[in-house]
């Protein structure tokens, strides 16, 4: 769910399984992601995780630090995070979106060695 020229591009830690089994990114009931989007600002009105092809319209995307789907994040080794790190530094360079919000700061400081990188990264 990117593209060029988005304001934000959101990211998340990785997919549950439940998101990697439908597609949809936060798609686990009860997930707060989709009502606190909605409740920030960012969509006129709450969307559904089937629904997260509208984001575009509204120049908002979604990716993952790290692709592979597990039950719980704490799965996920350092290495996994980094290379994810590497992966998504790609990604903000090729998209330029405005601005990065990743969702969970313990996949934001694993995946950056430090915020300068990121910030020179958005810099750029």
């Amino acid at each position: 769910m990117v593209a060029g020229g988005l304001r934000v591009l959101f990211c998340g830690i990785n997919p549950g399984l439940l998101s990697a089994a439908t597609g949809h990114h936060f798609a686990r009931p009860g997930n707060r992601f989709w009502p606190v989007l909605h409740l920030s600002g960012f969509t006129p009105r709450r969307l559904a995780p089937q629904e997260q092809e509208e984001l575009l319209r509204y120049g908002l995307g979604i990716t993952n630090v790290v692709a592979r789907a597990t039950a719980r994040a704490d799965e996920l080794g350092a290495e996994e995070f980094r290379e994810g790190g590497r992966l998504l530094t790609a990604k903000v360079e090729r998209l330029r979106p405005e601005w990065l919000a990743v969702v969970g700061v313990t996949a934001y400081r694993t995946a950056f060695a430090s915020r300068s990188d990121l910030h020179a990264m958005l810099a750029a």
